[in-house]
C-alpha cells in the first residue's frame, strides 16, 4: 500500500463511511464558531467569560470523539463511534486537556523562567552600572532571542510528540500521554512526512477559511472530517510501528 493510499486515501473513506456522524461532528464545530464570533462581534470581548464554558466542553467533546476515532482503530473497527457515548468522548477530552497542559508546561517553562531571569538580570545590571540604554537594550535581546530561539524548538518537538502521544494515550489512558521513551522510539523519516503532509492540508484550510464570509462556512465544514482523517492517519501509522517494534 502506498503512503497516499495507507495515510490520505484510507483514512479518507474511513472519514466519509458515514455522513451523519460527520454532520453531527461539523455542527458542533459551527456551534464553537457562531457562539465565538456572534459573542465577539455583538456583545464584545467580555462576553467571551459567559461563553467559555459552553465552548469549553464541546471542544472536550469533539476532542473525546478523535480520541474514539484512534481507540476504534488501535480495536481494528472500521467504523466511526458512535455520538451516543458522548460522556465517554467529554471525559476523555478533559484527560486529554490535563495532560496536554502538563506537557506544555513542562516543555515551556523553562523559556519562561530563562526570560524572567534575563528580565531580573537587566534590571540588576542597570542598577549596579547605570548602563546607557543601548547596553541595556543588546543584554535584554540576547535572553529574547535564545527564549524565542527555545521557543520555535520546543514547539515544533511538542507538534512532533503530541500526535502519537495522543494516540498513546487513546490506547493506555492519561500516563499513556508521558510514556516519552515508547513514543519517542515511534517517530521516522515516514512520520515526519505524513506530518509534512497534513501541516500542508491545514495550511491549505487555514488560508482558505480567511476568504470573508465564504472561508469560515468552509472551515466550519471541512475542518471536522479532516481532524477524523488525520486522527485516523495517526493511529494507523502507530499500529504499524507496534508491530515493528515487536
Amino acid at each position: 500500500m502506498s503512503f497516499l493510499e495507507k495515510y490520505l486515501k484510507e483514512p479518507f473513506r474511513y472519514a466519509t463511511s458515514d455522513w451523519t456522524k460527520i454532520l453531527i461532528g461539523s455542527s458542533l464545530l459551527f456551534f464553537i464558531i457562531f457562539i465565538s464570533l456572534a459573542s465577539s462581534l455583538l456583545l464584545g470581548p467580555y462576553a467571551m467569560i459567559f461563553i467559555i464554558i459552553p465552548v469549553l466542553i464541546v471542544s472536550m467533546l469533539l476532542t473525546g470523539y478523535y480520541i474514539g476515532v484512534i481507540k476504534n482503530t488501535l480495536n481494528g473497527i472500521d467504523t466511526l463511534p458512535d455520538w451516543s457515548n458522548y460522556m465517554e468522548f467529554i471525559k476523555d477530552g478533559i484527560l486529554y486537556y490535563i495532560a496536554l497542559t502538563i506537557i506544555s508546561l513542562i516543555v515551556y517553562l523553562p523559556a519562561i523562567l530563562f526570560l524572567i531571569v534575563g528580565i531580573f538580570f537587566t534590571a540588576g545590571f542597570e542598577i549596579l552600572t547605570s548602563g546607557d540604554l543601548l547596553s541595556i537594550i543588546m543584554s535584554l535581546s540576547v535572553f529574547v532571542i535564545i527564549t524565542v530561539l527555545y521557543y520555535m524548538v520546543a514547539s515544533i518537538a511538542l507538534a512532533i510528540y503530541t500526535p502519537l502521544a495522543t494516540v498513546n494515550f487513546a490506547k493506555k489512558g492519561f500516563s499513556g500521554f508521558f510514556e516519552f521513551f515508547n513514543i519517542l522510539k515511534k517517530i521516522s523519516l515516514e512520520y515526519i512526512l505524513m506530518l509534512i503532509l497534513y501541516f500542508i492540508v491545514y495550511s491549505i484550510v487555514g488560508v482558505v477559511s480567511i476568504i470573508p464570509f465564504i472561508g469560515i462556512l468552509i472551515y466550519g465544514i471541512i475542518s471536522f472530517p479532516i481532524d477524523v482523517i488525520f486522527h485516523r492517519a495517526i493511529a494507523k501509522y502507530y499500529l504499524e510501528r507496534e508491530k515493528v517494534d515487536e
